[in-house]
């Protein structure tokens, strides 16, 4: 297999390219790119092809010193798990005329003993370090909205039609500092660190229509924020939470809910709720049944759904004698950038 570097036009055309794989991921597209070129990523695209086009794949680059590169292909590449381990090497080897240490990737492709042991002996190996969530929730919005509602947990049912009686008021707002008023209490309370006024609306302006912000109101105050994207038939939770106010009628349960029939509404046929925490046996993964997010993640498998786990972080050195660079300190820091 070849990694061929897509031609102005393909470029020019990479979402629909991205679309037509049939494994469409929001971080692989035209868009993504632009959110992260202002934080120091360019954009680099493939044709992965062995005679057919067998997919392709956004990789992003980043300068370390002494113009040496390292390479992240989020969610990529998007090719069937057969042809993973050639996509990767090809990739690797379109890339191995540059200075470029390393290339991690994290497909969704899922779990696999058989693929991992595969991908090792050809060089691919777990990576200690993880971008995007190793496991999700899958939500088939394929099915009618009563499914839906019976495949819930009894009580995530009953906290809707809660919310619904209470008159809690779902809508969608263009208006950002709304939105991020919200999504400052959920981080100064659940303690994590919120981007920039500035980083927000350059993902909203590079994504335009696809990403949308719906709060759910209680009488003239806000209580629930939740920003969405949607490419193809697909769509993914990228920010959200629950201010704390107004618990008694559960305003985020029906405001989550909303927000999937507004998604199925648009076409789309698989909700991504964006992670659960990470149990995925990785040796450095400290996650586990106490963090934080353990709450989350019990909120969010009672609307039912599907617990998908992914393969999870790959990478191989593209440049040997520049791997260690990689290895001894550039790995973490440009992991959490690429985030």
């Amino acid at each position: 297999m070849r990694a061929v570097p897509a031609t102005d036009a393909e470029a020019q055309d990479w979402d629909q390219l991205v679309v037509a794989t049939g494994r469409p991921h929001i971080v692989q597209t035209r868009a993504w790119a632009e959110l992260k070129a202002e934080t120091g990523w360019a954009a680099r695209r493939f044709i992965l092809d062995d005679g057919e086009r067998r997919g392709v794949t956004q990789v992003l680059t980043r300068r370390l010193p002494l113009g040496v590169t390292v390479a992240y292909a989020p969610r990529g590449p998007l090719v069937a798990p057969a042809h993973l381990g050639a996509a990767i090497t090809a990739v690797r080897d379109a890339l191995a005329s540059e200075r470029c240490a390393s290339l991690l990737c994290d497909p969704e492709v899922p779990a696999d003993e058989d693929l991992r042991h595969a991908l090792e002996r050809a060089g691919i190996r777990r990576s200690p370090v993880y971008v995007q969530p190793g496991r999700t929730l899958l939500m088939d919005l394929g099915r009618e909205p009563e499914e839906l509602l019976g495949a819930m947990k009894k009580k995530t049912r009953q906290y809707i039609h809660k919310a619904e009686r209470a008159g809690v008021v779902t809508e969608e707002t263009k208006d950002l500092d709304r939105f991020l008023a919200v999504l400052r209490v959920v981080a100064e309370r659940d303690r994590f660190a919120l981007h920039s006024r500035a980083y927000f609306e350059r993902l909203l302006t590079a994504f335009g229509e696809r990403a949308q912000m719906l709060m759910a109101c209680v009488g003239d105050d806000d209580a629930g924020a939740m920003m969405l994207a949607r490419m193809g038939d697909r769509a993914w939770e990228l920010y959200g939470g629950w201010s704390g106010a107004h618990g008694e009628v559960r305003p985020f349960y029906l405001l989550k809910w909303r927000a999937m029939l507004r998604m199925r509404a648009q076409g789309a046929r698989r909700y991504d709720m964006w992670g659960l925490t990470e149990r995925s046996g990785n040796a450095t993964d400290t996650r586990s049944s106490s963090d934080p997010l353990a709450g989350v993640e019990n909120f969010k498998l009672g609307f039912g759904g599907e617990i998908a786990e992914w393969i999870g972080a790959l990478e191989i050195p593209v440049r040997p004698m520049l791997y260690p660079l990689w290895q001894l300190g550039a790995r973490r820091r440009l992991a959490r950038s690429a985030a």
